[in-house]
């Protein structure tokens, strides 16, 4: 067994670091990534679930949460989850979050030698290119994870909801359409290595900084800051990585396979890129900039400004109302003071 074991890994590693590797040599490993990483999030499961159920300050974050955007999210996602069952459900998936940014920063930390110049090119690129397969074999993973979630549990289709599903089939697009065919063709091009750090390091900073500032209480000076520098830092990361550099690498990407004419490529590309655009601004670094737009200081020394204008408002309005009665009042007393005298 450990010899079998042994031999099945020196293939793997031969796979990873050969520069002209066979579509089946590929599809073994990237099946032995998936069930890596299938059962990796399983074990992070049954380990940290336990643990999340029995921690307070947990269930107060997603309380806090459902208040901020769950509600909203709720309604975004066409579900009527009370705060009860949004609490639930998070703390269900909150270890799935954990391994979801570690192993985006595994595949991202893959194309740091490629991105960097840190060896040379031929072991770069593999490494690149293991990122990449590193990605695929999740995705894959979490398909098959999503795929039994749905049709075995009862509440499987309440827990992932048609507009979810269709969001994480957005996000698995691109690398399971396009991932197989950029490792055989474009294993040494700097773009697709760029791009693979991009995608990855970005969603890792900032699916760590969101679950981090779940945490926070806002009511509380000192953390309502470290959530606003967090969120801020997040939107630039996001801009750059997910908005700037994205359309260009895209787009490069895009005029390489019309130069090859590498015309199914360049189709499925199209389609992608326009989708991975949407899914980018819409669901990456919008709600970053919501976020830091509504707990702005600026935002919250103009609501301070238009109270205090509001209350002197109120104040003036209120003394006119008064200083009217009182007008009111001398009229009245004087009529009734010639009454009197007449009487």
């Amino acid at each position: 067994m450990s010899a079998t074991l042994s031999s099945l890994a020196a293939t793997l590693l031969a796979t990873v670091f050969n520069p002209d590797p066979s579509p089946h040599d590929l599809l073994v490993l990237v099946s032995c990534i998936a069930l890596f990483w299938y059962s990796f999030f399983q074990l992070l499961h049954v380990t940290l679930h336990p643990f999340a159920l029995k921690q307070p300050w947990l269930h107060t974050a997603f309380s806090r949460e459902y208040d901020r955007v769950g509600l909203a999210m709720c309604k975004a996602l066409n579900v009527s989850w009370t705060k009860e069952r949004y609490i639930q459900i998070f703390l269900n998936d909150w270890p799935k979050m954990q391994g979801i940014y570690l192993q985006h920063f595994i595949g991202g930390a893959l194309c740091l030698p490629a991105v960097f110049h840190l060896c040379d090119s031929t072991t770069a690129s593999s490494l690149a290119c293991l990122g990449v397969l590193s990605e695929m074999g999740w995705e894959l993973s979490d398909v098959f994870d999503l795929f039994i979630v749905r049709t075995t549990l009862p509440d499987g289709k309440e827990r992932i909801p048609n507009n979810m599903l269709a969001i994480w089939i957005v996000h698995h697009s691109m690398t399971l359409t396009l991932g197989f065919p950029m490792v055989l063709r474009y294993r040494e091009l700097r773009t697709l290595h760029l791009l693979t750090f991009n995608l990855q390091w970005a969603a890792a900073i900032a699916i760590g900084c969101n679950e981090f500032t779940k945490c926070l209480d806002l009511s509380q000076k000192r953390q309502l800051w470290m959530f606003r520098i967090m969120n801020g830092l997040c939107f630039v990361i996001m801009a750059w990585m997910r908005g700037v550099q994205w359309l260009f690498l895209s787009g490069s990407m895009l005029m390489t396979w019309y130069n090859d004419e590498e015309w199914a490529c360049l189709y499925i590309g199209v389609v992608i890129c326009v989708l991975i655009t949407g899914f980018n601004f819409a669901l990456c670094i919008a709600p970053f900039y919501k976020k830091m737009i509504k707990f702005s200081v600026l935002k919250k020394q103009v609501s301070v400004k238009r109270d205090e204008s509001q209350q002197s408002l109120t104040t003036e309005v209120r003394s006119e109302s008064v200083e009217d009665d009182e007008n009111q009042f001398e009229e009245e007393t004087e009529h009734l003071v010639v009454v009197s005298s007449t009487g």
